[in-house]
């Protein structure tokens, strides 16, 4: 394939994957609509929904003003950005074996003492399995007439519901999932999930020092006056509509836009313990490396995944 035929193959396939067909509308010249959110995507946060003529031929674009896209031009450029900015979920997972389990044994059996010293532990059998967590990374953009963009990351176990920054590095997971006979049936869907690691997201935003929007709206109210004086004695509606245009491109906002996700499986190491003391009990502790947290829980085994099948929606 020539580069000449994968620029029109790649561009006709970034408008079929978000539904948009582009209409030939003259020999060699296509029409196509952006849609607010597809403008912002392509053009940045100012831009509008509206008609985007294009084409593959420098003499038909010169000739009737449509976009030339060819390699190198900004067009070309901006979808591609557009392309690899898109959120991607995978599956990856943690060995077992990445953990030392005999120092993981004696410390579930040190925590054990430390709470009951009268009694001793004996370990009957280790079965290992994977909890499944949803890793998301977003971009945080706080707007104001100028723009800051940081990327944040948080997982949340779909077992218990917890939110956590995962504190293991990405690198040391290996793509794709793990037996599915060995791992916890989630208690969440997808959809709580996501919706629980939004409103996390949001607290922690509130949370966080809020003078960069103080000092924009006490801009923002300097620019009004400033309009207010240069319109005085002129027409009241021409200098509101101003203020408008002014607050809708600087009043300060955040912009929160998932990046990049992926079910994650993170290896637990269910003991079953013999704890004997004045009497004689059966245990199952789950150590999960993540959080470094022990669990007496008598229902691990019907949170695990009895042969279950396999999700495979993203």
């Amino acid at each position: 394939m020539t580069p000449e035929d994968a620029i029109p193959q790649l561009v006709f396939k970034f408008f079929q994957l978000l539904d948009k067909e582009p209409i030939q509308i003259r020999r060699g010249i296509w029409q196509v609509f952006l849609d607010e959110p597809l403008a912002k995507e392509l053009d940045g946060w100012r831009a509008k929904e509206r008609l985007f003529q294009f084409t593959f031929d420098r003499k038909l674009a010169d000739t009737y003003g449509a976009e030339f896209i060819s390699p190198g031009s900004y067009r070309l450029d901006t979808i591609l950005q557009a392309i690899r900015k898109q959120a991607a979920l995978s599956r990856a997972h943690l060995p077992h074996e990445l953990f030392h389990e005999p120092s993981i044994r004696r410390s579930v059996e040190d925590r054990l003492l430390q709470s009951n010293s009268g009694v001793r532990y004996y370990v009957l059998n280790l079965d290992n399995s994977f909890a499944p967590y949803l890793w998301l990374v977003s971009q945080v953009s706080y707007i104001t007439h100028q723009r800051r963009d940081e990327l944040v990351g948080h997982c949340i176990n779909l077992c218990t519901g917890r939110v956590m920054v995962p504190p293991i590095s990405n690198h040391l997971f290996i793509g794709g999932a793990p037996n599915t006979s060995h791992i916890r049936r989630r208690r969440l869907s997808y959809k709580q999930a996501y919706k629980n690691l939004c409103q996390h997201i949001a607290s922690e935003l509130e949370e966080k020092d809020q003078t960069w929007a103080e000092e924009a709206w006490e801009a923002l109210q300097k620019e009004e006056e400033k309009l207010a004086r240069f319109y005085e004695g002129s027409d009241s509606e021409e200098l509101e509509s101003k203020k408008a245009m002014l607050r809708e491109n600087h009043a300060p906002r955040v912009m929160v836009r998932p990046v990049r996700g992926a079910l994650l499986y993170i290896p637990n190491f269910t003991y079953r313990l013999m704890e004997v003391g004045l009497t004689e009990r059966i245990l199952n502790i789950t150590y999960d490396p993540l959080t470094h947290e022990i669990t007496d829980s008598a229902d691990v085994q019907a949170a695990r995944k009895q042969p279950a099948k396999l999700d495979l929606r993203p």
